[in-house]
């Protein structure tokens, strides 16, 4: 091999090497920087309305820069309240009605035992009276260790849940402190804002500065296109579920169809979490066109999800749906839930690399090329 293949072979090797690297240290880091990135995102989405107090209402930054925060956690916080003001409105309606669900559902059980279950169990106590003493102390004994493995398994589940209750109590102050510094952060970086600008501006004249604004720009479009692509998509299951329980007339569509919403953000539960539950038990009560409903309803709310995610989300960060598609089921198979959005996310960094031929001069660093950000 010559010795031009030797170090092309070596930069090639040192280039997989630094990515590799810059993964490990981002990921590394991402444990300690998460608060000021929050911070950075934050104040970048402040950016405009700090810039209009300052500009048009001749605002001192620093007190535009508060105004802003205030102005936007407040109206974060509304939301949440309106959230939950939503959530409990479903809820208390839930627990009107629960008393008299409970009371047919025993009904319900009540009957399957007596016309069921009671029939099935005097054939076997009669078939176990039939079988020589050995071999109902076997059954005896299988039907105290199964009963036994159950009770372990409940204690285990609430030993669980009540360990997952005391980490979260014991994290609330963890919480608060974060809460504090990126609020701070937020402040900073809002206020000082144009004076990093002014630092960057002296880097304009070095040959990678064009390259490296240029993927922070598709990276900064990206990130406003997919919260505006989850938005639009949880906006369109709130009006199909509350078009489609209006039709069907089910009581308090409206703040069923907030709750659905928002169920709908999260992952793998999405709407299934609201409809699942209730088709089930309309279908043990006997409510089969309330049933059906629902069902249909539901298939409606994922046809449509599932159709138009990769098409809104694609449109929205800058890349086709095939390739939005390709990185959901991808970003789901490695990730797990967060593949959700990190999948996404990974396709738009490769997007801008590509698009500022960062890829390009990697090729040509590894081929020798004298001048790869000229």
């Amino acid at each position: 091999m010559s010795t031009e293949r030797l170090w092309q072979l070596a930069r090639f090797i040192g280039v997989i090497l630094a990515i590799f690297f810059t993964g490990w240290l981002i990921v590394r880091l991402s444990s300690f920087m998460y608060p000021f990135v929050f911070a950075f995102l934050l104040a970048l989405f402040s950016r405009p309305l700090v810039d209009f107090f300052q500009k048009r209402l001749r605002i001192n930054r620093g007190w535009g820069a508060l105004l802003s925060i205030i102005l936007m956690s407040g109206l974060l916080i509304g939301s949440l309240v309106l959230i939950i003001m939503q959530l409990i409105r479903g809820l208390v309606f839930v627990a009107n009605q629960l008393p008299a669900q409970i009371q047919e559902l025993s009904l319900y059980f009540q009957k399957l035992y007596n016309e069921k279950l009671a029939p099935i169990w005097n054939d076997a106590s009669e078939a176990l009276r039939s079988l020589e003493p050995s071999q109902q102390n076997t059954v005896q004994n299988s039907i105290q260790s199964l009963g036994s493995s159950l009770a372990s398994a409940i204690g285990e589940g609430s030993k669980s849940v009540a360990g997952m209750l005391q980490t979260i109590l014991a994290t609330l102050p963890s919480i608060a402190l974060i809460l504090v510094i990126v609020l701070l952060a937020w402040f900073f970086i809002s206020k000082d804002w144009h004076k990093y600008e002014i630092r960057l501006k002296q880097y304009e004249m070095l040959p990678w500065f064009a390259r490296a604004e240029s993927v922070v720009t598709s990276l900064r479009s990206a990130l406003f296109g997919y919260i505006k692509a989850q938005l639009t998509l949880i906006t369109i299951t709130f009006f199909i579920v509350l078009i489609g329980l209006l039709i069907i007339g089910v009581e308090h569509p409206f703040a069923i169809a907030f709750i659905a919403a928002f169920f709908d953000i999260l992952p793998y539960l999405g709407t299934g979490s609201v409809f699942l539950p209730w088709i089930a038990y309309s279908i043990i009560t006997g409510d089969t066109g309330l049933a059906i409903g629902l069902a249909i309803l539901y298939g409606v709310v994922i046809l449509q999800r599932n159709i138009m995610e990769p098409k809104i989300v694609g449109d929205n960060i800058g890349i086709q749906p095939i390739t939005a598609l390709i990185a959901l089921f991808v970003g789901i198979q490695v990730f797990g839930v967060f593949g959700l959005i990190l999948g996404p996310l990974i396709a738009v960094i490769i997007k801008a690399l590509h698009n500022a031929r960062i890829f390009h001069y990697l090729w040509d660093f590894i081929k020798g090329s004298p001048t790869p950000f000229r």
